[in-house]
């Protein structure tokens, strides 16, 4: 690794490796993609959403959901995303800008830490880490969500925060909470991490913002589900009741969540960067706690698994905790430093190794090839002003239309009501 370094800028490669796995988490998620692996829910309900905007229907009720494209969880960014859809009218489009936008970060994080004249062995180190996270890696693979795409920002927002201009940071920070009204965890974390890196004034603005945020996009996505209710409705009817339950009751979170469980997913997301975090990682991590407790004691498993979006400011998080943990890190001898960069090589192989579930596709996604091209084939006589009914796994490679709906939510009512109906076998 050393000597590479010595023959080409630091950054030059980080901007090779960016690249090289924007380009593996496009092509493993395209390739699933068009094996039938992905669903309607959620990558289905944003083309939807997408190709609603982009026919300038931004207040039209989308039929996989029942709700408006901002009736979700009025994500202000679903706006220009649906004139990008527009021009480029095809799921495969979310997929490459959530690829694009998770593979940048192992530049922006490069970058970083250049600046802060952070050793070569160490960036690499950090590259690695990142690289063979299993979290993005699948986090990717198999859904679309536009808080993933505000990856980047997130990480510029984090490490602005101790900068003297603001343009950047508020930027960033306003961006990344227009993704959904959810991103205001990430907001309070943000606000938190100011507070202890000594920046008060910007710390609590920063939760006031997504305080204000929170509100008043709950507001004006009340028609569509209540989400906290959905996730946190067994700790109470109400947001001071649930409160409440966790102060008096706090293991009542046990019996939605088992410790194995919570052990694993902890872990997943730790094992990549746990040679390079440092007592300086502490203000990072603390950070991450709205976000980390949210998942613990929601009542549906996905947000403690490594293949939703729920974990992506957890992730960003943890690359700042390396960041700053590397100063102090670099004074350390060479052999030192060499033995934490193999040892996270290890442990992040381990990782991806054991989480990424790289043998789906030999079990769940090339079996269906046949069936793959023989729909892909029937798709293209579909008309985009037809109606249909379909299952799940098709609904999301032809929801760019008014009207579609799943056969598996049952909803639908007569069948004489689409003009196009495919299911497998058919």
């Amino acid at each position: 690794m050393s000597s590479l370094s010595k023959k080409l800028p630091i950054l030059r490669i980080a901007a090779f490796v960016a690249i090289g796995y924007s380009l593996i988490l496009f092509l493993t998620a395209s390739l699933q993609h068009f094996l039938l692996g992905t669903n309607a829910f959620d990558i289905g309900l944003f083309v939807q959403f997408s190709w609603l905007i982009g026919q300038g229907k931004v207040s039209a009720i989308g039929s996989l959901l029942n709700v408006s494209p901002l009736q979700d969880h009025f994500s202000l960014l679903l706006l220009p995303l649906g004139l990008v859809y527009r021009i480029f009218p095809s799921p495969l489009t979310l997929i490459s800008l959530q690829s694009v936008a998770l593979g940048s970060l192992p530049f922006i994080a490069a970058w970083i830490a250049w600046r802060r004249q952070i050793r070569p062995t160490l960036i690499w180190t950090l590259l690695i880490a990142i690289t063979l996270s299993p979290y993005p890696f699948l986090a990717n693979r198999g859904d679309f969500h536009p808080d993933v795409l505000t990856a980047p920002l997130m990480l510029i927002a984090i490490v602005e925060v101790t900068k003297a201009r603001r343009g950047w940071y508020y930027i960033s920070l306003l961006l990344t909470l227009f993704a959904k009204n959810a991103q205001a965890l990430f907001g309070f974390g943000l606000g938190a991490y100011a507070c202890i890196k000594g920046s008060y004034r910007r710390g609590f603005t920063t939760i006031a913002i997504s305080l204000g945020w929170w509100f008043l996009a709950s507001a004006l996505s009340s028609e569509g589900q209540d989400h906290v209710t959905n996730r946190l409705g067994y700790l109470g009817d109400t947001k001071f009741q649930i409160v409440g339950t966790l102060i008096s009751k706090p293991w009542v979170i046990f019996e939605v969540a088992s410790i194995e469980q919570i052990f694993l997913y902890t872990l997943g997301l730790c094992l990549p960067f746990l040679f390079l975090l440092r007592k300086k990682a502490g203000p990072a991590l603390l950070a991450c706690l709205p976000v980390y407790v949210t998942n613990l004691i929601s009542s549906r498993g996905i947000h403690r698994e490594l293949d939703g979006h729920y974990s992506i400011a957890i992730f960003v998080f943890l690359i700042v905790g390396c960041l700053d943990s590397m100063p102090a890190l670099s004074e350390f001898s060479g052999k030192i430093i060499h033995r934490i960069s193999w040892l996270t090589l290890v442990f992040a192989m381990a990782a991806f190794l054991g989480y990424a579930r790289i043998g789906y596709f030999q079990t769940r996604y090339w079996p269906r090839l046949a069936e793959a091209q023989e729909f892909h084939k029937a798709s293209q006589e579909i008309g985009e002003k037809e109606s249909v009914l379909t299952s799940t796994n098709y609904a999301v490679h032809l929801a760019g239309r008014d009207k579609i709906e799943q056969i598996e939510r049952n909803e639908f009512g007569e069948y004489s009501e689409f003009d196009v109906i495919i299911l497998p076998g058919m």
